[in-house]
């Protein structure tokens, strides 16, 4: 397995140091960034990124760190997929993506020697979760590496029902400004054209769900099915967050309403 790919909120410079630990160990594997552009300490954001990531690769390794927690009494893991391993902090940050390909067992990583030989407190990136890439690229078993555990962190895209509503959290936000919220399109019985009530960050707007951008007029804002299928609410050439004012995990309701 020679793909190791990497999703983290760490920027180019700390990811150098990780590849450089993984290229040190197995100088074959084959590392794709995904992206080192999270915003800081969001852990949603990243669990996203690495769920809308994942399908796409072929047998891979995938290196996730979003970890406020770095340090601390948190759990570094492999977790064992069909298709592949994920490595990372135990916050949950791996749990969605490794359930899309189907977990098969979750293991605490605990061999020292399978980790660098001086270990920081602030970049185990770095230090615990590169060298453990590696080895697996290598071939090494994650039961050679430590224990098999069932009391990991989970994290949910979790959305709440009510009364016709639908609650969320913005998952992600591009360069473009569109938010992704974590409701699945399913989720929401619409035809294109169709009008909706949508709440996000103490502002409330009635917008249309339409088929893509080019179905709005310029500067309209609209709703829409991201290429993940949740919905997004975006703005044709203009910047949806912008507009209103959101950030990522901010809630969103969402509510269907007859045409006005």
């Amino acid at each position: 397995m020679e793909i190791i790919t990497l999703t983290t909120d760490i920027g180019w410079f700390y990811a150098a140091q990780m590849k450089a630990k993984i290229l040190s160990i197995n100088r074959d594997a084959k590392i794709v960034d995904i992206t080192h552009d999270i915003h800081p300490q969001k852990i949603m954001e990243g669990a996203y990124v690495l769920y809308s990531s994942v399908i796409h690769f072929p047998e891979a390794i995938h290196i996730a760190v979003v970890d406020p927690g770095v340090g601390t009494e948190r759990k570094p893991l492999i977790v064992e997929c069909k298709n592949g391993y994920f490595v990372g902090p135990d916050n949950g940050i791996l749990i969605p993506a490794a359930s899309r390909l189907g977990i098969e067992k979750v293991y605490e990583i605990t061999e020292r020697k399978y980790m660098a030989a001086e270990i920081s407190n602030t970049f185990h990136g770095r230090d615990i979760f590169s060298p453990v890439a590696a080895y697996l690229s290598l071939g090494v078993k994650p039961y050679e590496m430590g224990r098999e555990i069932t009391d990991y962190k989970n994290l949910d895209f979790e959305i709440v029902e009510r009364e016709n509503v639908i609650s969320g959290k913005i998952m992600f936000i591009d360069r473009f400004g569109n938010m992704v919220t974590n409701i699945p399109d399913k989720f929401l019985k619409l035809e294109h054209g169709d009008w909706v009530k949508i709440k996000v960050s103490e502002k409330e707007l009635e917008i249309k769900f339409l088929k893509s951008y080019g179905y709005a007029e310029k500067g309209e804002v609209l709703l829409t099915v991201s290429s993940s299928d949740f919905l997004e609410i975006s703005c044709r050439e203009g910047n949806a967050s912008q507009m209103l004012e959101a950030e990522i995990e901010d809630d969103v309701e969402i509510l269907a309403i007859n045409n006005p």
